[in-house]
């Protein structure tokens, strides 16, 4: 990561250009020259930093927006946290990532994309704003680029943070980049619930989640910082606590119902998953075979709001892992498998129903969560089938017997067990881990398609427990049973950032491979 090559070609303003090289059919775009707005763009409303507010928004989560493609989403997420949640299975080539046999060519863009597209463009956004002494809406940017950065640091490790830019990009452990990213939430909340105090708006024009409402910005922020607290919950309980207890205490609290969900609401804007399946090689992508699991044994009346019915009108995934002789009957076309129903699904950063299973998770704990755990579950599944419109919560609540199904492949004989014995309805006699793998697996359902959340928890709490791949390729780098626990860093970054590159893995502790865990993934494994 050489900061001061990404920084020029940036030029204050302007979205880095990246330049990618091709694999097959649909993965990138050859030779394509990537160019950002420029000041006299941005100043023509005389608003200069609205343009840069639109493109740090577009960061969080990739998506075609004339910068980048849908085929960096599919490399930053689709073939890697997509993958290894069990949400989706690639569909396109043997082993590598669905295997757990790494490849740099795809995990490294998440580090390369988020540092010349967020990072510098809040780079950019400090300077412009700080020169026209821009307060609130740089307590904005700031929020904006803790929710693009901590996915970074949730996929590799330790990162290039309170030095971004600097002489030498050493990295700070793990550690230090959260009581950051604690430290630039607090401030932030506390400027920006001053100015929803006043019914003010913020950058109105420009914002594409919530239209300048500053209120909702603050109940983002508070949310945010409470999934961050509960990251931390096995490695800092007393840290994890506070910030958490703070968010609630807050006078504008946390996310509370699905009008409020932080969605790009950008128009004729698509979600990626949808060109990935439907225009990339006829599907490069598929239902995972832990997805269909679950919501198969649950007869979960979501189904098929999130997948589209194979040809028998069912729903059948695909196992990763698998070595087909031939991918065919693993397409759209062969009807034998269910495709993402991509045409409904919505690029959202964090919705009503995680807030209220991470509220469930902390009541659990006996934290101050403003209800009990029992509560905050039940609202969970309520708010998802609000937001997937689907009818059936209070029965689906209700359910003491459906359990997580069997995987059956429905074109080869990739099958597997049930991965888990865990039902649905709340029962105080449970015991607590019990409790937490409801909580967890529910959450799970309900952050779909949101990969980099799915994953994070997955490795936290070691819930939904997910069907293993066909085959390990790592050669034996990868636990079989615990799954990938981080992602290597770029192989570039070792010829371009040397002494960075070693302080990072010196941060790590352990070897930069895909099996070691990351300072929050904390809690002990059973066997």
């Amino acid at each position: 990561m050489n900061m001061k090559n990404i920084l020029k070609g940036f030029l204050a303003l302007a979205a880095a250009a990246a330049l990618l090289t091709g694999c097959t059919k649909g993965y990138e775009e050859l030779n394509k020259n990537r160019y950002g707005v420029s000041e006299d763009d941005l100043a023509q409303d005389g608003l200069a930093v609205g343009g840069m507010l639109q493109q740090l928004e577009r960061s969080v989560i990739i998506y075609r927006d004339g910068t980048y493609l849908d085929s960096d989403y599919q490399i930053m997420y689709n073939l890697c946290g997509e993958t290894w949640c069990g949400y989706m299975a690639p569909t396109l080539s043997d082993g590598h990532n669905a295997g757990w046999d790494v490849n740099d060519g795809w995990h490294r863009r998440m580090f390369t994309v988020k540092y010349e597209y967020g990072m510098a463009g809040y780079k950019a956004f400090v300077d412009k704003a700080t020169e026209l002494g821009l307060e609130n809406e740089l307590a904005l940017a700031k929020v904006l680029k803790v929710t693009t950065m901590h996915q970074v640091a949730d996929y590799y490790g330790p990162i290039a943070y309170s030095q971004y830019g600097g002489i030498v990009n050493l990295y700070d452990p793990l550690d230090q980049v959260y009581v950051q990213f604690f430290d630039e939430l607090d401030e932030s909340i506390e400027i920006l619930e001053k100015v929803a105090a006043t019914g003010a708006k913020l950058l109105e024009d420009y914002d594409l989640v919530y239209g300048g409402d500053a209120a909702k910005w603050v109940r983002f922020a508070n949310s945010l910082r409470l999934r961050l607290a509960m990251r931390v919950s096995y490695a800092d309980p007393a840290l994890a606590r506070e910030e958490a207890e703070k968010s609630l205490a807050s006078p504008f609290g946390v996310i509370t119902s699905n009008s409020e969900n932080a969605v790009i609401a950008e128009a004729g804007v698509r979600h990626p998953i949808y060109t990935i399946n439907v225009e990339f090689n006829d599907a490069d992508t598929q239902m995972g075979a832990s997805l269909d699991s679950y919501l198969n044994g649950y007869n979960d009346p979501r189904m098929f709001l999130i997948a589209k019915p194979a040809g028998d009108g069912k729903l059948h995934g695909v196992r990763p892992g698998i070595s087909p002789s031939s991918w065919t009957n693993y397409k759209n076309t062969a009807a034998k498998v269910s495709a993402p129903n991509a045409s409904v699904y919505k690029i959202c950063w964090l919705n009503a129903a995680e807030v209220a299973f991470l509220r469930a998770e902390g009541a659990l704990k006996g934290w101050n969560m403003g209800g009990t755990a029992q509560e905050f579950y039940e609202q969970g599944i309520k708010l998802s089938f609000e937001e997937w419109g689907a009818d059936g919560a209070a029965a689906y609540i209700a359910n003491t017997t459906a359990k997580p199904a069997d995987f059956k492949d429905n074109v080869a004989r990739a099958n597997a067990s049930a991965p888990s014995k865990v039902t649905i309805a709340w029962n105080n006699a449970d015991s607590d881990e019990t409790k937490l793998e409801k909580i967890a697996t529910q959450k799970w359902i309900a952050l779909f398609p949101n990969s980099c959340e799915a994953w994070a928890e997955y490795r936290r709490l070691h819930y939904p427990v997910l069907i293993a791949p066909a085959n390990n390729f790592s050669n034996g780098v990868v636990n079989t049973e615990q799954g990938i626990r981080r992602v290597p860093y770029p192989v570039s970054e070792q010829i371009d950032n040397p002494e960075g590159y070693a302080s990072g893995v010196a941060a790590l502790g352990g070897a930069d491979n895909a099996g070691v865990r990351l300072w929050w993934d904390a809690k002990p494994f059973n066997n």
